[in-house]
């Protein structure tokens, strides 16, 4: 007996294999998470996918040590991503080639939040306490998933401005992949992009070369609520805060929201502004029995409660905007063939007019 176990005075208990497989399955998956956004991020996938290679051949082209490779294959090709051949290479199975649309969430979640969960406790502890995140894993996975979300609701809100807008703001702009992709998909605008990392602005600047852009895109250091003033030609811009507004709550107050709001639109009368955000409705029980509420939502809303964010609900927001003088233009939401909760949400702002309503 273990002597440990003697000094308690207390037996151990008898454990089946088949309960200790079945209380395992989370940590299985844990590491399962880690080891595909690893092999996404150290281009493993990406290789494999072009075409099946020998691990020595895998190991040279992206060096990589050899042997701890091949340690990774052998886990892979036990969860069935990957199958090794009878010619001593290595090719990613259908399972593992699904998974190359999905690596903005893989990005953000693992990536990003993936260090946050091991903090857990203390946030718990402290209420004072902020789990850490990796700040450029988290623009970039949010960069990612706004192609399918954030940037198809940006572009039906635009159309209610009548082509009025010029020029984007895009405040939070990570790695300016959003915005990029929104000026090709408008040619009319332009965008300017301001982010408070340091490496998404680098990483942002970067993209925008790549894209052939740099006529129509910038991307600068800045944050929300200290914003410098834009040029001449963008006197009547449309603001964009994608999921930003839950940070600038939890880190500096409703008050601070509101001012920032009040401020941009004394100094630009005729701006639109456009807040997408996520409405936080982590005890609604129909929609976390969903398959893709508990996959992506009940995370998310554990995520931002142990972070520097703070979700709220719509009737909130809507509240917050009639305060700062704001009307709502229009509200739209994802696509239900994407996303049919309806948790993500696009309000489309301008300020009142004389009477309380809608200016235009």
């Amino acid at each position: 007996m273990d002597l440990r176990w003697k000094r308690l005075n207390v037996e151990p208990q008898s454990i089946r294999q088949n309960e200790l497989a079945a209380a395992l399955q989370p940590i299985r998956f844990l590491v399962l998470a880690h080891v595909l956004h690893s092999c996404m991020e150290s281009g493993i996938m990406h290789e494999l996918k072009a075409s099946p290679k020998s691990v020595q051949s895998l190991a040279s082209v992206l060096k990589l040590d050899e042997r701890r490779l091949q340690s990774l294959i052998e886990y892979l090709a036990n969860e069935k991503y990957v199958e090794k051949r009878p010619d001593q290479t290595v090719a990613l199975t259908d399972a593992a080639k699904s998974l190359a649309n999905f690596e903005p969430w893989y990005t953000l979640l693992v990536g990003g939040y993936g260090k946050t969960f091991s903090e857990l406790s203390n946030a718990l502890r402290d209420h004072d306490y902020y789990a850490s995140r990796d700040g450029a894993s988290v623009g970039k996975g949010s960069c990612g998933i706004s192609q399918h979300d954030a940037l198809p609701m940006t572009r039906k809100l635009l159309q209610w401005t009548s082509g009025k807008v010029r020029t984007v703001v895009d405040i939070g702009c990570g790695d300016a992949s959003f915005l990029i992709e929104l000026c090709k998909s408008i040619t009319e605008i332009q965008g300017v992009g301001f982010d408070p990392v340091p490496q998404s602005v680098e990483l942002g600047r970067q993209r925008v070369i790549e894209a052939g852009m740099s006529s129509r895109v910038r991307v600068e250091e800045g944050s929300a609520l200290h914003l410098p003033p834009l040029e001449a030609e963008q006197v009547e811009p449309c603001f964009l805060t994608a999921f930003v507004l839950q940070e600038l709550l939890e880190q500096s107050g409703r008050p601070s929201i509101i001012s920032m709001l009040r401020e941009a639109f004394e100094r630009y009368p005729n701006a639109y502004w456009i807040v997408i955000e996520v409405d936080h409705r982590p005890a609604d029980a129909d929609i976390m029995r969903d398959d893709l509420g508990l996959a992506y939502y009940n995370p998310y809303y554990l995520i931002h409660a142990i972070t520097e964010q703070r979700l709220a609900r719509v009737s909130y927001w809507k509240e917050l905007f009639n305060e700062a003088g704001l009307a709502v233009v229009a509200i739209e939401y994802p696509d239900p063939a994407y996303d049919s909760l309806a948790l993500k949400v696009g309000f489309l702002l301008s300020a009142k007019s004389a009477d309380g309503g809608v200016p235009r």
